[in-house]
């Protein structure tokens, strides 16, 4: 139970215990005994035992109340019998009945009255308990009850509140009129709504407030019961969320890049029950099932776009666009589809790739699209970018293919240098076929004609058809004009194709041809013409270099290793030619730079790019004697390689 220091009163004073008051009490009693003892008047001097009662049951709990109810009454039976002794009873006897009767139905309503004064001050300790404004106000707006919550909430302790008028202390803002609020509180007799109070320290304070009307037994209003429950902070995140909501619909509808909202919570959902059925390879998953793929294709719901989006994909509206996402997808985006389907498996935060979509009218764009998937488990709002670039691939391909017309009149150019040194290799093996035709014919002609002779010139003949057929092979493939390719080949075989290409050009300059290959097939991945212009241009570089030297050895060294740093191959071509400039090493690749009075700087530039597009690095030094070497680098065979890789092959040349 609570102490009686800590229980206010909302009907009746506060409880002091005091000394004092049994003192009094005892001082009444004791008169009133003495006064109803001495006394011969026909008075009922007793019924004053009335007011010890009463005053008893300020201060003695209902045990107490009892006990001096029980004394009294034993006073005034022995005042009777000491006033009457020997006496006939008289009129003395109903007085005593009738005091009697007074006496313990006073005390029984004080005990009553006490019970009931503590279930109203246990109550009201328990308001005094919750965290909740509660104060009471007469229809005046008089507050009359103000609880330990009001305290600490408005700053005013309750003596200093209570007999103010509410409404004027903490000067209320209400949302409505006050009027319209009372006319619906004495209506129905209650009402709700948000009101903002302020402090004793002169802050503000916003409150969700509750009041109830408190009438009494014919039904009149006589108080008003007002509950309120502080909601500042909550009112200030809710504007602090308006406003980022307001940013964020503005950045959505005036960004100039495309921002889609898609629901995706129907393919979470059922990628969820795949693993509760034991999935767990979702990639292995969806190669096996290409059908899952296209059936979730629907289950992506278009929730809203911005009017970038409507402008990119050509529709009249918003409306148009919201939805299913078959209206915009094309089969090129399946393999992407399920890239994202497998971000959304794994449970990862993001996925960006470059897909195709196609507008309303019919037209395919290339676009570069980024997924950002929230913390919801539900993946109900998933924001997607998509940037259009479209002209970008376009441009693109249009500098791909110059890139490779200027790669392409590159080597027409090298093989035109070649011509004399062509014609000798092409010429050789004509001239032999010719001779060995006549031979053929002599024998043929001879009695009896020697038909051996004959068979085995023959076969000379189709042996330097095959050479000539051979030289002319490759000079074609050098000098056609094709799409890139990513085949797998040996490079060695490669580059003693080139060798035999160039024989008479090196042999012209009396150059001495070393060659220096791995052992075993040397696989690499790639294009193979474009692999072997790098070393032709390199081989004739170095021939070039030489043949300007009048003293000294002119060597020719071509080697291949593998790399063992980076697990790729090395090919190195060593020179013992005239050197190269330290001072200008490093602007050799640069395009439109040359050391040749004759040159356009294209070639070093043109293999440089070549190299770089294949994963590989080019680079030249200066020999410790003389000469220089020139090395590249191509990164290890692959498994595969994607579409997207293969398209990437084409150089990209560094034009200055």
């Amino acid at each position: 139970m609570q102490t009686e220091q800590n229980q206010e009163d909302v009907t009746s004073s506060t409880i002091v215990p005091s000394r004092v008051f049994p003192v009094v009490c005892a001082a009444i009693a004791i008169g009133v005994f003495i006064l109803d003892t001495i006394t011969t008047a026909e008075v009922v001097v007793a019924i004053l035992y009335v007011g010890v009662v009463l005053l008893a049951a300020r201060f003695l709990p209902k045990r107490g109340i009892i006990l001096a109810s029980l004394g009294c009454l034993a006073l005034l039976v022995l005042s009777y019998f000491l006033s009457q002794y020997g006496e006939p009873p008289g009129a003395a006897l109903p007085n005593l009945l009738l005091s009697v009767a007074v006496i313990g139905m006073t005390a029984f309503l004080a005990v009553q009255n006490q019970s009931r004064e503590m279930v109203l001050r246990e109550q009201a300790g328990l308001l005094n308990l919750t965290h909740d404004t509660i104060f009471v106000r007469d229809m005046t707006d008089i507050i009359l009850y103000w609880n330990r919550g009001a305290e600490e909430l408005y700053g005013w302790r309750k003596t200093e509140a209570v007999g103010k008028m509410s409404h004027q202390l903490m000067r209320t803002i209400f949302p409505m009129p006050l009027e319209e609020i009372r006319a619906e509180l004495l209506r129905i007799g209650r009402w709700e709504g948000e009101l903002v109070h302020t402090r004793k320290n002169g802050t503000q304070a916003t409150v969700a407030s509750r009041w109830a009307v408190q009438q009494d037994t014919r039904g009149r209003a006589i108080a008003i019961l007002e509950t309120n429950n502080d909601i500042t902070e909550r009112k200030r995140a809710e504007e602090a969320l308006r406003e980022s909501e307001t940013r964020y619909r503005n950045i959505f509808e005036t960004a100039g890049v495309s921002i889609w909202e898609e629901d995706f919570s129907q393919v979470k959902a059922t990628i969820d029950e795949l693993k509760a059925q034991g999935v767990r390879d979702f990639r292995a998953y969806f190669a096996a099932h290409p059908e899952f793929v296209l059936h979730a294709i629907p289950m992506v719901k278009i929730v809203d776009v911005n009017d970038a989006t409507v402008k990119l994909l050509a529709a009249r509206s918003k409306g148009e666009l919201v939805g299913s996402l078959r209206a915009i997808f094309t089969p090129d985006a399946l393999d992407v589809f399920a890239g994202e389907l497998l971000a959304v498996a794994e449970e990862r935060s993001s996925f960006a790739a470059e897909t195709t979509i196609q507008t309303l009218k019919g037209e395919t764009l290339s676009v570069l699209f980024t997924i950002m998937f929230p913390q919801s488990t539900k993946l109900e709002s998933v924001l997607v970018t998509i940037v259009d670039i479209t002209e970008r691939k376009r441009a693109a391909e249009a500098l791909r293919d110059t890139q490779m017309e200027l790669a392409h009149v590159n080597r027409v150019t090298t093989m035109g240098q070649m011509t004399a040194s062509i014609a000798h290799e092409v010429n050789q093996p004509i001239a032999a076929a010719g001779t060995n035709a006549a031979a053929a014919l002599r024998w043929l002609g001879a009695q009896p004609p020697d038909l051996e002779e004959v068979r085995q010139a023959l076969a000379r003949i189709i042996e330097n058809a095959g050479r000539a057929s051979d030289v002319i092979g490759r000079i074609r493939a050098l000098i056609k004009r094709g799409p890139p390719r990513r085949d797998r080949f040996d490079l060695n075989e490669a580059i003693l194709d080139v060798m035999a290409m160039t024989r008479s050009e090196v042999l012209k300059y009396g150059v001495s041809p070393q060659i220096k290959l791995a052992t075993g097939p040397l696989s690499v991945e790639g294009d193979r013409v474009q692999l072997q212009q790098v070393i032709l241009n390199l081989v004739l570089n170095a021939v070039e270099a030489m043949s300007a030297v009048d003293e000294g050895p002119r060597e020719l060294r071509i080697s291949t290793e593998t790399d063992a740093a980076a697990g790729g191959v090395l090919v190195s071509v060593h020179d013992s030619g005239q050197g190269l400039d330290p001072n200008s090493v490093d602007r050799l690749f640069e395009a439109f730079y040359t050391t040749k009075s004759d040159g356009l700087g294209m070639g070093l530039a043109i293999c440089r790019s070549i190299i770089e597009a294949h994963g590989g690095r080019l680079w030249g030094s200066a020999n410790e004697s003389r000469g220089a070497t020139f090395q590249f680098t191509l990164p290890p065979e692959r498994d595969e390689a994607s579409p997207a890789e293969q398209a990437d092959l084409p150089p990209a040349l560094p034009v200055a």
